[in-house]
């Protein structure tokens, strides 16, 4: 809604400085398009100085969260999505971490729009190559993984332990990416993406997600439900003891379960 907001203030500003040129009659139909346009790359250009500046901040800053919470709405709107958002009660107080299905590249989004908190996620290296990107990122404190390499994806999962250890709670597919669209049920299990929240001692939010799996096949003006449900956390009390394989195989079991049952 703010984005909205602010291209109409910019787009009718811009329009009545632009009716003042003193041209010919046919300039005349050209105002309210020129307004827009020129409104709207204002709004991008304002963005990206924000982004700059915002970059050098906290990843817990409010202002920017905020932000952030906006664009996601607008890129919702966009496509047409409408979320049905189940078990919001179920959702720590402190630091977390959210592991989900992964169908979609909409996913880390929808789930951070629907548990309106601050967090942060862990996502694909090659997400992050684009310089828009790179900074949208980097402002949010999102770490790039490389799961073609062991060792670099060790050390992004040590940099996601001490930003939840901090009070950040991040969301992780554990998935390892997209592995299939067929069905939304999760359909691999990659067993170290749980030490992030082990190593952290952190509780573990199990999140199904239900209906993102057919975002890519359905054409975008078309209506689109997808349903979130944040099921009981896990407390580091209760997987103590089990390894990580274990945890996945549990939480695997739930988010199915879920989905099933969605």
């Amino acid at each position: 809604m703010l984005f909205v907001i602010l291209l109409i203030i910019l787009s009718v500003g811009y329009s009545l400085l632009y009716s003042l040129i003193p041209l010919s009659s046919w300039y005349l139909f050209l105002w309210i398009p020129l307004g827009i346009i020129s409104g709207a790359i204002t709004l991008v250009l304002l963005l990206l100085i924000y982004l700059l500046f915002a970059s050098k901040t906290k990843c817990t800053n409010s202002l920017k969260h905020f932000i952030l919470r906006n664009a996601v709405w607008l890129v919702l709107k966009v496509f047409h999505i409408k979320l049905d958002i189940v078990g919001k009660e179920n959702i720590p107080n402190g630091t977390f971490v959210i592991y989900g299905n992964h169908k979609s590249n909409m996913d880390p989004l929808i789930i951070y729009y629907a548990m309106h908190v601050k967090c942060t996620a862990i996502g694909k290296k090659s997400l992050f190559v684009h310089p828009i990107m790179k900074l949208i990122t980097k402002t949010f404190g999102a770490i790039p993984i490389d799961r073609e390499n062991d060792r670099e994806a060790a050390k992004s999962i040590v940099q996601g332990i001490k930003l939840v250890k901090g009070g950040l709670p991040i969301i992780i597919f554990p998935e390892g990416g997209i592995k299939s669209r067929d069905t939304d049920e999760m359909v691999n299990l990659r067993a170290g993406a749980y030490k992030l929240a082990t190593k952290a001692e952190a509780p573990i939010l199990p999140c199904s997600i239900i209906g993102s799996s057919k975002i890519s096949e359905t054409k975008r003006r078309k209506k689109k439900i997808i349903k979130i449900i944040f099921h009981k956390p896990i407390s580091k009390e209760e997987y103590k003891g089990k390894n990580t394989t274990e945890i996945g195989l549990e939480v695997e079991g739930i988010i199915n379960e879920g989905i099933k049952n969605g």
